[in-house]
């Protein structure tokens, strides 16, 4: 019975899989249908439409837009302005600061006051458009801000549509033109979503572990990725390392490299899984080896070895950091610049991919300027590709034909040119064959032990045989980051085969002592690659975490060099994890990551989810607050009276006197950088100083507007 009813609740789980795989496919074609109709629609009214707005984020977009959109439409005027990013923001009022309506799980939005003029001039100009198009950046983020942008005209009878492209270049605009379509509700929500969700866990845990440890902040990924560095750093430092021998068989002039694998029982030496050959058990494996080796087994497996892929978020900043030394922040901020200036495609996706007109593009380009038969098709991902946000194509030169010696003086600065340089020849060279050959391995036996020698054969050199380039890093990094050897081994003296016998006496035995190493700290790069590989963060989150764990001080960045973890980043972690463990558990944040494309694809209302997840979380903070001590042990130097308690800081670590809300006792003190802490006394004002006024202001209102981003 029970066997039974694990069939048909299988069957019925490959049904229902079967019925969404349906469904998604029609809302596709319906999608698709929707948009070429739409298409159409506009085509037909062009004639009609003299003026039209186009909306787009970042200043430096307008002049290329607009000169490729006048070109391919030189009957219609086009006005391009930028919304400069964001034009709202949800304010800290209300409920637990949050700006949101925790009931209804409804966001209030306010106008950026930084965005006023922006704002204004939109509007301005849109009353003037037959047509205002949204060309915000092609993500979640950009859909977003596209729906901000579209009610700023709700009390307008304007049409408004939306277009997207991953590239700026003639074709990329004019073909988005071509197919405009309507603001996508189920990206705005994933991103309103996030949002919201940031700010629910952030505010309401990083209140009461300011409270607790005088710290500020606490964030749904940015906490998990701190205790990733912690965790680590903790292993290093328990680390204690072992002492042990590698027993080697070595003949120079035959290039035979024998290593000791197996003991007489089968057993795998020097692995932390089995054991380790310390002293004295080496000298009595030396004096029981003979000066017979008979080979028990040979295998020749051909290989090629492609160490360059397509750039993904990620990849790009791992490769950026460990080639070029950059740090997280100056790639992001270099990528950007190439984006908007058209030299890059777009720089936030989780996509391992080219376009096949791309790669066509590639082949022609390399079948004309280097050997034929180099040409391969990019290599696809290993593994399972969850939670892959890859709407776009990966990270890439717009052309190929822009090579970083044709452009070299159209950069703004030295930065932005070695990321480029680095982006095209990791392009170039992912759609290139690489070395490759044969992988020879040999099994010998002798009284029972087992050894190993190995050989790589190569016989293609692949992209190693391009000519070095000044604008080439010519660095090739293996999936650890480790420096992949160019210099090919010589051909040990042996038969490709397992019927034949050596003889080496006992003076090539080489008996070489070595010792564990403990695990290795996390830089910029690994921390990202390990995020990416966890399902934490997306391409746009990774910087911003980096960011943040600097900022709080909870972490130390040197340049290409592991990360530091400071006492703020021990202290805050502890505590989180002690009293939050569900809440920043990998799996658990994982897991609302995977929501969040289910959001994007219209698959889950995100109102219960929040509220669930607000009312579970807002439970634990209330409590966690009544076990908070209110006051510590201190004494307050000043009064005598009171106790020091933390005060909220936004430079280092305060604590103030208990009293001051009773009477008026304004001691404070603040945590220096070598961990003491020190009484802060005001600057007196000098005889001379002459009192200032200050001037009398009046508080502008801002536009506010509540949304529940429904459909």
């Amino acid at each position: 019975m029970l066997v039974r009813i694990d069939i048909i609740d299988y069957e019925e789980i490959l049904l229902r899989q079967r019925i969404r795989k349906k469904l998604l496919f029609f809302s596709i074609l319906f999608k698709k249908f929707m948009v070429k109709n739409e298409t159409e629609k506009v085509k037909r009214d062009m004639g009609k439409q003299k003026s039209i707005l186009i909306l787009v984020e970042s200043p430096t977009k307008i002049n290329k837009i607009k000169a490729f959109l006048e070109t391919g439409h030189p009957e219609v005027k086009f006005e391009v302005l930028a919304s400069g990013g964001h034009i709202t923001k949800i304010p800290n009022r209300g409920k637990d600061n949050l700006g949101i309506d925790v009931q209804t799980m409804t966001p209030e939005f306010i106008n950026d006051r930084s965005k006023v003029k922006n704002i204004t001039a939109i509007k301005k100009a849109g009353k003037k458009a037959d047509l205002i198009v949204l060309a915000s950046d092609p993500d979640r983020e950009g859909e977003a801000i596209a729906w901000h942008l579209k009610s700023l005209f709700a009390d307008q009878d304007k049409v408004v549509k939306r277009m997207t492209f991953d590239e700026i270049t003639p074709q990329a605009v004019l073909a988005a033109f071509e197919q405009l379509r309507d603001v996508d509700q189920d990206l705005v929500n994933a991103q309103i979503s996030r949002q919201m969700l940031d700010k629910i866990i952030g505010f309401l845990i990083s209140g009461v572990l300011q409270k607790a440890t005088g710290l500020l902040s606490a964030g749904r990924v940015q906490t998990p990725a701190l205790n990733i560095l912690v965790t680590r750093d903790k292993e290093i430092k328990a680390f204690k390392e072992v002492f042990y021998q590698k027993i080697k068989v070595i003949d120079e002039q035959k290039n035979l490299h024998l290593d000791l694998n197996k003991d007489q029982q089968g057993v795998l030496i020097n692995k932390p899984e089995t054991y380790y050959l310390t002293k004295p058990l080496d000298e009595k494996v030396i004096n029981n080896l003979t000066t017979q080796y008979q080979c028990v087994d040979y295998k020749g497996v051909e290989f090629e070895t492609r160490s360059f892929k397509p750039y993904s978020t990620a990849g790009l900043l791992q490769d950026g950091f460990s080639k070029l030394r950059l740090s997280s922040a100056q790639i992001t901020m270099a990528a950007q610049k190439l984006y908007e200036e058209g030299w890059v495609t777009y720089i936030r996706t989780d996509a391992q991919r080219y376009s096949e007109s791309f790669i066509q593009e590639a082949h022609d380009y390399i079948n004309k300027n280097y050997h034929a038969d180099l040409f391969a098709q990019p290599l696809k991902p290993k593994g399972k590709q969850g939670n892959v946000q890859d709407a776009h194509e990966s990270i890439r030169p717009t052309h190929l034909s822009d090579t970083p010696w044709k452009i070299a003086d159209q950069f703004d600065n030295d930065l932005q040119k070695r990321l480029y340089n680095l982006i095209w020849w990791n392009t170039l060279k992912s759609l290139m064959h690489g070395p490759s050959g044969v992988n020879h391995r040999w099994t010998f036996d002798n009284n029972g032990y087992e050894f190993k020698q190995s050989w790589q054969e190569v016989k293609n050199l692949g992209y190693q045989v391009l000519d070095l380039d000044q604008t080439d890093e010519n660095i090739e990094l293996d999936d650890n980051d480790q420096v992949v050897d160019k210099n090919h081994e010589t051909a040990p003296s042996l038969e490709k085969n397992n019927n034949f016998t050596l003889v080496l006496e006992k003076n090539h035995i080489v008996n070489e002592d070595a010792k564990t190493s403990p695990p290795n700290m996390y830089n910029q790069a690994s921390l990202v690659r390990e995020l990416k590989r966890l399902g934490l963060g997306r391409p746009s989150t990774y910087n911003p975490i980096l960011t943040k764990l600097q900022d709080r001080s909870y972490v130390k960045y040197h340049k290409g060099k592991p990360i530091v973890v400071e006492d703020k980043g021990y202290i805050a972690n502890n505590y989180l994890y002690a009293e939050f463990p569900d809440t920043f558990d990998v799996g658990y944040t994982a897991g609302m990551e995977e929501n969040l494309d289910k959001i994007s694809e219209g698959e889950l209302d995100f109102h219960p989810w929040l509220k669930d997840i607000y009312d579970e979380l807002s439970t634990k903070v209330e409590a966690e607050k009544l076990k908070v001590k209110a006051e510590s042990d201190i004494i307050c130097p000043r009064c005598g009276v009171g106790h020091l308690v933390f005060i909220r800081s936004y430079f280092n670590r305060g604590r103030g006197c208990s009293n001051f809300p009773i009477t008026g006792c304004s001691y404070r003190e603040y945590e220096q950088a070598d961990g003491t802490w020190k009484e802060y006394v005001a600057p007196e004002k000098t005889n001379g100083e002459k009192k200032t006024t200050k001037k009398k202001t009046t508080k502008r209102k801002t536009a506010t507007r509540k949304t529940s981003a429904k459909k």
